[in-house]
């Protein structure tokens, strides 16, 4: 279609009529007609005008792929869309695969309609799909559809098999077309549907049936949860179905990733395994419950080895499991041995009726048998991120996802022998010790500060009580402390590592240089958290597209802007995006799954650390402290000392709120990539700690990883989460050194971006061509200023 016409179809789409059959005979006037590029973007079109309350599913172009490529190679006589909505599928379907006969059926007449004048070319049927499948009799080829989800029907459908026997479907519209189209197809025939995952999970779906019905899956591919926004972003699958019975099932991951993609196919059509889960595995059919289930239970096998013992069910530790009851007034009978664990939500499993933080009815008591397990150990096994994945992968129902009585009996506990549960809970206790001795002393600082400023007259006598208490402190734990921020510092991303090793090697006189070092590592980590956070949105760009609007509104507010970034701006970034983190970390079900693709397996600790409420509080503060340096006086020896304290103490809240959590996390840059085996092996350079001289590794990926790009891996995981390119690592031009570059501003002519080094004194910045960057334009055409305050 030619751009005027496409903008005709825009104007009436945007400003015409909602209703579909009036939207069909403004379009039918027009005379227009859709190839089936022109399909691709009136779905999105569509999509962007309704958003959730649209009546139909749209699928990205990338999932339309996919469905053209196991459609190819292959001759039809008859293809069907059985739930065709408009016709989006069907239409692109049938531009490449000519088949002799296309058939599109549709519920309703609205939908109809317009879709005969989007698809003219196919024969389109207006019933209900059922009653149409059931008197056709034509043999079916090649069915294609995204069929409905959830949506209950009161009548059972009945089902005569070639042997005579009845299969009743019962109660969801979809999987009875879906068993229907199915049983329609030819020997050779092949049934390509999107399902929800409960296809798989559900003890009532038609899946369980398909033996009697004489149907088999032959294959099984997870789609991401961004693939259908903003209808759901619940688990579904891409599933091939023959009509006849089939041995194992291929399963595998797809993306929006074409590469990726085509290497599940092609392990699909030579009918071999990938060299990951994600790039494809056979299974047994009648047990797959989704690729969620099959990588706790590699997570399990792992923690077996690491624990040194065997997984055991929850069933076998317990004499009795309790659940809550739904009355106000309920309470729990006091157990001895016994640990209550939350039915909804994650929050900590605990040993005590008074440790309960949610109403009684919203636990179980789980009464251990004596001797097995110890009850602290088991507590904190259920409250670590293992444990809490295990429980959230437990759960079952959509709206309010819950443990039941049979999947906490199922529950999989991994347990040492007696003796090494009870030396970690004793070393646990120990921790507890030491943390309870620092917080004495944090108290008794507290206090000699409440007491100066109760009477600035006491100045003296507080300070005698300080250097008591510092002299008792010095060497041993001052050192420790010291030795500890130093192991920390090699633990971190080399671009904030580098920076700290700036502030180390300045001399321990010079406080204004090191106050330099420590507030450029603030802003530094600022907008390292923020682009870490911001690129794993973007990953889901109608999620991306909707968050970064209300941001950049909220930045507009404060003279904030993306054009001429400031400490502000990324400081609003981390909050905002680190706050909508946190709201995928407290969601179950759909929101569980949609954390999983955004942040593409980082460890939830990671998340946590980078997400944490505390963190902004320590941006807040160390911003305030830049913009009153910048536009104070001159700063003396002693005021300089102090404020290094000062920030030193940010320093140290900073590591409190990050801990340990790049442990198993790699910051990586790909020196090369080859395909061996099915995977893709590439060499890395491991961007952590303050060394310039990167260590080189190998990471095998589902992906090919750009040599151009920077990535976050994590150990075990194919996937790696591509960055935006607010940063840059490499040699300069003048020095064979390598160092980093933080984005700083767009050119006010647009044509080069600012990049500045924090830790790099002999090329402090450099300049790149803003057209190798088209990846930061959703942050540029935003409108937010062009000049920004120091803010």
């Amino acid at each position: 279609m030619k751009p005027e016409e496409w903008r005709k179809v825009e104007s009436i789409v945007e400003h015409g009529s909602r209703n579909a059959g009036e939207l069909a005979q403004a379009l039918k006037d027009g005379g227009f007609r859709f190839s089936a590029s022109d399909l691709k973007a009136f779905g999105a079109l569509m999509a962007r005008r309704d958003g959730r309350y649209s009546d139909f599913f749209s699928a990205p172009a990338w999932l339309t792929e996919v469905f053209l490529a196991l459609a190819d190679g292959h001759a039809y006589d008859t293809m069907c869309d059985p739930w065709a909505g408009i016709g989006l599928l069907i239409g692109a379907m049938q531009e490449t695969v000519r088949a002799r006969t296309v058939l599109a059926l549709v519920p309703n007449t609205s939908q109809g309609s317009l879709g005969q004048v989007l698809v003219p070319d196919v024969q389109w049927h207006i019933g209900r799909p059922v009653e149409l499948l059931s008197s056709e009799a034509k043999e079916i080829d090649l069915a294609v559809s995204l069929l409905p989800w959830n949506a209950r029907v009161l009548d059972p459908l009945t089902i005569r098999c070639t042997g005579g026997d009845d299969v009743t479907v019962k109660g969801d519209v979809g999987e009875q077309v879906l068993a229907l189209a199915s049983k329609r197809l030819s020997a050779t025939g092949m049934g390509l549907f999107v399902v929800a995952q409960s296809f798989f999970a559900s003890s009532s779906s038609v899946f369980r049936q398909f033996t009697a019905l004489g149907l088999g899956v032959e294959a099984a591919l997870a789609l991401p949860s961004e693939t259908f926004p903003p209808h759901t972003d619940m688990p579904s699958y891409l599933i091939i179905v023959r009509n006849h019975a089939t041995s194992d099932l291929f399963v595998a991951q797809l993306s929006s990733d074409v590469k990726s993609n085509r290497e599940v196919l092609s392990n699909f059509a030579s009918h071999e395994e990938g060299s990951s889960l994600e790039l494809g595995r056979f299974v047994d059919s009648l047990s797959f419950r989704g690729l969620d289930q099959i990588r706790q239970h590699e997570r399990i096998k792992e923690a077996e080895r690491l624990f040194g013992g065997s997984a055991v069910s929850l069933k076998e530790l317990a004499s009795a499991i309790n659940l809550g009851r739904g009355r106000n007034d309920f309470q729990f009978g006091r157990q001895e041995d016994a640990v209550y664990v939350p039915l909804i939500g994650m929050s900590d499993v605990v040993e005590s009726l008074d440790g309960l933080t949610l109403k009684p009815q919203n636990y179980a008591q789980i009464v251990m048998r004596s001797g097995v397990a110890d009850v602290e150990f088991l507590a904190r096994f259920l409250n670590s991120e293992f444990g809490r994945e295990i429980r959230r992968l437990s759960k079952s129902g959509t709206v309010i996802p819950k443990l039941t009585k049979k999947t906490l009996m199922e529950l999989p506990i991994i347990l040492p022998s007696v003796q090494v549960q009870q030396a970690v809970v004793d070393v646990e206790e120990h921790i507890a010790v030491q943390r309870n001795t620092l917080l004495g002393l944090q108290n008794e600082l507290a206090q000699f500060e409440r007491d100066l400023w109760a009477n600035p007259q006491s100045a003296g006598a507080v300070g005698q009580r300080v250097s008591v208490l510092s002299k008792k402190l010095s060497g041993g734990p001052l050192e420790y402390a010291v030795a500890g921020l130093d192991q920390w510092i090699e633990t971190v991303p080399f671009p904030l590592a580098s920076i700290l090793r700036a502030w180390q090697a300045t001399s321990t006189s010079n406080f204004k240089t090191k106050c330099e070092h420590l507030l450029h590592f603030f802003e530094a980590t600022a907008e390292f958290v923020s682009m870490i956070l911001m690129s794993a949105f973007s990953s889901n760009g109608p999620l991306f597209e909707q968050h970064l609007q209300k941001l950049t509104r909220a930045m507009r507010e404060q003279g904030l802007g993306f054009k001429m970034a400031t400490f502000g701006t990324w400081k609003c970034s981390v909050e905002y995006f680190g706050a909508r983190t946190r709201d995928l970390l407290g969601g179950e079900g759909r929101n569980g799954s949609l954390f999983a693709e955004v942040f593409s397996d980082l460890p939830v600790s990671l998340l946590k650390a980078l997400s944490n409420v505390e963190l902004v509080p320590v941006l807040s503060r160390t911003n305030k402290i830049r913009n009153d340096w910048r536009h104070g006086g001159v700063l003396g020896q002693e005021e300089a000392r102090r404020l290094h304290e000062q920030l030193l103490g940010d320093v140290q809240k900073l590591r409190e709120c990050m801990a340990d959590a790049w442990t198993g996390t790699q910051l990586i840059r790909s020196l090369s990539c080859v395909m061996r085996n099915g995977v893709y092996d590439n060499d890395v350079a491991v961007l952590m700690g303050s060394n310039s001289e990167f260590l080189q590794a190998s990471k095998a990926t589902s992906t090919c990883l750009d040599t151009e790009l920077i990535y976050l891996v994590s150990e075990g995981s194919p996937r790696a989460l591509q960055l935006l390119p607010l940063m840059q690592i490499g040699p300069s031009p003048e020095s064979a050194k390598n160092a980093c570059y933080f984005y700083n501003r767009l050119d006010k002519d647009k044509r080069n971006a600012r990049f500045v080094s924090y830790h790099f004194v002999e090329q402090p910045e450099r300049s790149t061509p803003s057209s190798g960057l088209t990846a930061l334009d959703d942050l540029w055409k935003e409108n937010g200023v062009d000049a920004g305050a120091d803010t």
